[in-house]
């Protein structure tokens, strides 16, 4: 069973006795996102980069590496020196539900990758047509779900692609509720929601960045977040607990991006960085910048609690990629 788990969204104390940056580090940073500019983890890393700057000085230098389902990014890293120098910008998939889907993977995450602090958390949203939403009838994710559990019905859901959170997400409803859903994998969120907007599919489920500027403007109707619970970004709109009824009572798909480094970072310089992000988490504008762009602020309070997270999130990750059936070539 997929475990169910509420968002921590507090930011804690730094230890006072961790070292602070300039101790450890003496040099421009570069943080590695796994993909292109402009998407949720590149947000992060760049408002996040900008908090750490104002507050310790630290100069830090975003580096794309999209590509390979982000295995490019994931690569830089690896390669890094084991200094703190280079940290990648890594979602809990890269550390679950990854290497679960590839016969070969290249890597090992917990022999590889040390994750160091969380940043945030976020899940992605269903959406569909205002105007299909009142053609069928579409009022709720429940009545939606039933639809397409109907004889001879079929309903039509895109996603960024093949073997994204989304994919899965969808695969797991599909086998629980015995709704009849067809999975269409996009090269990316942005096409998924042009034809979305186009009438060439049903729904997507995608994270909230790019959804939310057509809720906002009454396009596209949110009908369930894909977390356990409502998200403080839409109170508004349901979470899968609510649907125990359609057998989703317990899923919870809730990602959350870690600071990451390679293996054989030693651990002062783990604490270091640590210490830096911790104190960096009160910025003024950092939480209002990440929930203007569909993320929710929270911090862990170190590797330790950090590596405790991927634990145990890894149950439920693996029983999506169980239930979706989703591969990695």
């Amino acid at each position: 069973m997929i475990a169910r788990r509420a968002l921590l969204a507090t930011p804690l104390a730094a230890p006072a006795s961790a070292p602070a940056f300039a101790q450890i580090i003496n040099r421009p940073m570069r943080w590695v996102v796994p993909f292109p500019p402009g998407g949720a983890a590149d947000a992060i890393a760049r408002i996040w980069a900008d908090a750490v700057t104002t507050r310790t000085g630290q100069a830090i230098v975003v580096d794309n590496r999209g590509g390979a389902n982000g295995l490019l990014g994931v690569q830089a890293v690896l390669q890094a020196p084991p200094d703190g120098s280079t940290l990648g910008i890594l979602s809990i998939p890269f550390f679950t539900a990854l290497p679960m889907m590839m016969a070969n993977p290249p890597y090992d995450p917990a022999r590889d990758l040390v994750p160091i602090i969380r940043l945030v958390t976020s899940t992605v949203l269903c959406c569909v047509t205002a105007e299909r939403a009142r053609e069928r009838g579409w009022t709720d994710f429940r009545a939606l779900v039933n639809a397409a559990k109907q004889p001879g019905a079929r309903l039509v859901k895109g996603s960024a692609g093949n073997a994204s959170a989304a994919h899965l997400l969808i695969a797991t409803i599909a086998r629980r509720s015995g709704a009849n859903i067809e999975h269409v994998a996009y090269r990316g969120g942005a096409p998924a929601l042009t034809d979305l907007l186009g009438g060439q599919i049903d729904m997507v489920f995608d994270f909230m960045p790019a959804l939310m500027p057509h809720v906002a403007s009454g396009r596209l109707v949110p009908l369930a977040v894909g977390s356990n619970a409502r998200s403080p970004l839409l109170p508004q709109v349901p979470g899968l607990g609510e649907f125990a009824d359609l057998n989703l009572g317990d899923l919870d798909l809730q990602s959350w991006n870690a600071l990451t480094a390679p293996r054989g970072t030693p651990a002062e310089v783990q604490r270091a960085i640590a210490d830096g992000v911790l104190r960096s988490a009160d910025v003024p504008g950092l939480a209002d910048r990440l929930r203007a762009s569909g993320l929710v602020l929270a911090t862990s309070q170190g590797p330790a609690e950090t590596a405790a997270l991927v634990a145990a999130d890894a149950p439920r990750w693996a029983e999506m990629v169980r239930l979706s059936g989703a591969r990695i070539e």
